[in-house]
């Protein structure tokens, strides 16, 4: 059995996010990597699908320290469509290919920052949740 102070590292962390009003879904930091993980899983829903002409993608982004989201690496292979059906949480994985299959490209370093970025017009986009699931790769211990 591992020491007490490793066995955190096999559990998920669990990230939530609310963009509660179309004017509020803005592109957003949403987590400071403070050790390695792995992207496993993103799930989105919403209360009211966009309703824009033109489309209304969600993009999770990772950047290192000091790079701007639109220098960042999309870690999404298939972007959350913000116009899909309300109340019907979508999923995306590494195993549902909704994750980029490149280890490298699903993969975080402390200090790398974690986005969400909106595109397209937010027209009628409420009430989404966002829910992010990190595989941890190392444990530091100094916590």
């Amino acid at each position: 059995m591992p020491p007490l102070n490793r066995l955190g590292m096999h559990a998920p962390l669990y990230l939530v996010f609310h963009f509660p009003e179309n004017a509020a879904a803005v592109d957003s930091a949403l987590f400071v990597c403070d050790d390695a993980y792995e992207l496993v899983e993103a799930r989105e829903t919403h209360i009211t699908a966009g309703s824009d002409s033109g489309a209304v993608p969600l993009q999770i982004v990772k950047a290192a320290s000091g790079t701007a989201i639109a220098d960042g690496t999309d870690m999404l292979a298939t972007t959350f469509n913000l116009k899909s059906t309300a109340a019907t949480p979508v999923t995306r994985s590494v195993g549902n290919g909704g994750v980029s299959q490149t280890l490298a490209t699903r993969q975080l370093i402390a200090g790398d920052t974690l986005y969400a970025q909106f595109t397209g017009t937010m027209t009628g986009y409420l009430g989404g949740s966002l829910q992010l699931v990190l595989k941890r790769l190392t444990f530091t211990t100094e916590r």
